[in-house]
């Protein structure tokens, strides 16, 4: 009988992981296209939650990659949820004199806030209070760090810094021991006669949160020195794990066909891979003495290695009865 369709029938999936693809080869050029062919499973290890398996229901040869149709899964880790993270950020006013062992940290009250050059689409840096909020701390971070020099006496050091707002006072009193306040070094640099620096690093695993940018200078030698930054930039950009990763076990998969014969998915192998050992009975050990156990004060202790052997050996009738028990037969025709 016609009608509308039953909303109980069936299930529909809008989102989450429900394809993989593969090339066959790895990046040292292996070929694993057999192990792929006949693999039901797949599991990946991400750098951020660990290991997660995928069933896989289909497997379609596609050139040198295998399309594998899997059992669909909502999204299993942070890498899936790619946000627009390139923001180019400025100091302003541009100029800025500091002495020897000196922070500056960039919001209005400080020293002046940065100004948005581009990016920052999603809006995770806040013009007003100067604030950049980390909302995805397991993504992996390119941070490039630029300063221009003038009037520059000594050879000061720079350290770039994400600060918590929350460890300004910290940052500003004890700036040597910062890394306790959970603010981040993006890197450090020597001034010297050059007029522009430039550094570059990556980062992952910055706890999510608020932070403002700022940097230390630092100069152990008595005599000031000091110079005048015209030009402070930020560059934040998002990155994804490669497939290079150091991480062992980027990718299992089951079954293990190298092995086949000899494994737990080969179900006519019938050998007995893992040895039974009883609950209750010993292993009494006469190797080296044939009247005395070398193991006796184990035994009586009740620590022996327990014997490999079923307890159902002695418990059940049908094993005791023709072993040690003994038993009769009554019928009439037996042994005719």
């Amino acid at each position: 009988m016609a009608g509308a369709p039953n909303p109980n029938y069936g299930q529909t999936f809008t989102k989450g992981v429900k394809y993989l693809k593969i090339n066959r080869l790895d990046k040292d050029g292996m070929d694993y296209g057999q192990k792929l062919a006949l693999a039901d499973n797949i599991r990946i290890n991400y750098p951020d939650i660990g290991a997660v398996q995928y069933n896989i229901l289909t497997t379609q040869q596609q050139g040198n990659s295998y399309l594998m149709g899997l059992i669909p899964q909502e999204i299993t880790s942070s890498l899936n949820n790619i946000k627009d993270y390139e923001i180019s950020l400025v100091k302003s006013p541009t100029s800025i004199t500091k002495n020897a062992t000196e922070t500056a940290i960039f919001i209005d009250s400080q020293d002046g806030g940065l100004n948005v050059a581009s990016g920052n689409v999603e809006g995770y840096y806040n013009t007003t209070d100067d604030v950049y909020t980390l909302n995805l701390p397991n993504i992996t971070y390119s941070i490039t760090s630029s300063i221009t020099v003038t009037g520059l006496t000594g050879t000061p050091i720079v350290m770039f810094a994400l600060i918590p707002t929350s460890s300004i006072d910290n940052f500003i009193e004890n700036p040597f021991n910062s890394a306790e306040y959970g603010i981040v070094n993006l890197g450090q640099v020597t001034l010297n006669s050059a007029t522009t620096f430039t550094i570059e690093g990556e980062f992952n695993n910055i706890p999510g949160g608020a932070y403002y940018f700022g940097f230390l200078s630092a100069n152990f030698i008595i005599t000031p020195n000091s110079f005048t930054a015209t030009a402070i930039s930020f560059e934040i950009n998002q990155e994804i794990a490669g497939f290079d990763s150091p991480n062992e076990g980027l990718l299992n998969i089951s079954p293990e066909v190298l092995n086949f014969a000899y494994s737990d998915y080969n179900a006519i192998l019938g050998n007995a891979d893992i040895p039974q050992f009883s609950n209750k009975f010993q292993d009494v050990d006469y190797s080296d003495n044939y009247v005395t156990p070398i193991n006796f004060e184990l035994i009586v202790s009740g620590t022996a290695q327990k014997a490999q052997i079923q307890d159902s050996n002695y418990t059940q009738t049908g094993w005791t009865n023709g072993r040690y028990n003994g038993s009769r037969n009554s019928s009439t025709d037996f042994n005719q």
